[in-house]
């Protein structure tokens, strides 16, 4: 217990957590030996004899910034002695000894810098130490909380798929390049999984991002013209105005992503059938909005008019005939029948149509003469072919 009570001084370290929350981590009677309060202990509303004392105030009022801190000397009056000494002068609180704060082996002992650099080294690695919990909970949920499609090459565009990842990542204040490398794999899947699972192996996850971003494009960005085919050859075949407007324009801003607005309008517009471009003015669609209503009020007029049109001949075709036919009218099973005029010849069991019988012009015996007669239809050949029939027969 300090001896003079005019000379004797308490310190007292003060710390800001929030706006109107203020603790005290630890007292000392010289800045030589530090006291630590219990962690239950610490609030300032739990030390009233300090709290009304004019320094500790104008200290809370000096304390602007969250884990900002002073390091306040108190005079030792009765009421402190009583708060924090028992009756053997031991520093305490509630009547229970305090712990020690000890310094680190190397430091000077009495140091206050060095206490106090201590003491912001703990709270940073405390604060590290949530950051990284933080981004471990963040990584949980990503794949839940990020507004974005697993990439697919076929439908999406690289570049910007790529981006709106990296938007997403910056929404979430995902800045490490590691945490972007591991949040990239849960929006991965078929042959972009197996180039990611490539680069972990060649690349590793504490490459740069720009590394993993240059191979992505490298490997996925089309460099052909087959988008812009796609883009500009797309026309509306059927089914709803509004759809084929919005997917035209998809396609084209995909090929062509400084395309300007009229040059969407026009893409969009040479795609319709001529019915339906006669039907917009040219001057009135001065923006996309303008073109989506006037192609809306077209919907219902347009469905009508086409429904009311009769089939036109390539819708005829042999494959919608045999469809119709199959749900309507069961095909009917032809038996074999013999040809009557090979019967009527002497050679039975011959399945032919006799449109197509070769003894259909033929009546009556063959002439039983030698030489050539005119009598007869059957050429010679034919007749050839029916001697050596009825041998076979015999």
């Amino acid at each position: 217990m300090p001896t003079n009570k005019e000379t004797s001084l308490l310190y007292v370290r003060i710390i800001k957590k929030t706006e109107k929350d203020f603790v005290i981590p630890y007292i000392s009677i010289d800045k030589e030996l530090w006291y630590l309060l219990p962690e239950d202990s610490r609030d300032l509303q739990f030390h009233p004899k300090l709290s009304s004392k004019k320094p500790i105030q104008n200290c809370i009022s000096a304390i602007k910034n969250l884990n900002g801190y002073r390091t306040i000397a108190i005079r030792i009056d009765n009421d402190i002695i009583l708060e924090y000494f028992d009756e053997e002068g031991n520093v305490c609180f509630n009547q229970l000894p305090l712990e020690e704060y000890v310094p680190s082996v190397g430091s000077q002992p009495g140091s206050s810098v060095q206490l106090e650099l201590e003491d912001r080294i703990k709270r940073l690695e405390c604060q590290l130490q949530s950051d990284f919990s933080k981004e471990e909970i963040k990584l949980h949920n990503i794949e839940k909380k990020f507004i974005l499609d697993n990439f697919e090459k076929k439908q999406h565009d690289p570049i910007k798929w790529l981006r709106h990842f990296e938007d997403e990542c910056n929404r979430f204040q995902i800045t490490r390049n590691s945490l972007k490398i591991q949040a990239l794999r849960f929006f991965v899947s078929g042959s972009s999984k197996n180039w990611y699972e490539t680069n972990l192996t060649k690349i590793g996850l504490n490459a740069p991002w720009d590394l993993w971003k240059t191979s992505f494009c490298n490997v996925f960005v089309d460099k052909g013209w087959s988008i812009v085919r796609k883009a500009f050859s797309f026309r509306y075949l059927g089914g709803s105005l509004i759809d084929y407007a919005l997917s035209k324009v998809k396609l084209c801003l995909e090929a062509e992503s400084k395309c300007t607005e009229l040059s969407l309008i026009n893409q969009v517009v040479f795609g319709l059938p001529s019915e339906a471009q006669e039907e917009l003015d040219r001057e009135d669609i001065t923006n996309l909005d303008v073109m989506y209503a006037e192609l809306r009020k077209l919907e219902d007029l347009f469905s009508r008019k086409r429904k009311e049109k009769p089939l036109s001949p390539k819708l005829l075709n042999k494959q919608n005939f045999s469809q119709s036919i199959k749900k309507n009218e069961p095909l009917k099973k032809i038996e074999p029948q013999q040809c009557p005029i090979c019967e009527s010849q002497g050679f039975p069991n011959r399945f032919h149509l006799p449109a197509d019988c070769r003894f259909k012009n033929w009546r009556g015996e063959r002439p039983k003469s030698n030489g050539p007669s005119h009598s007869t239809n059957l050429t010679d050949v034919e007749i050839l072919n029916v001697d050596l029939d009825k041998q076979d027969l015999n």
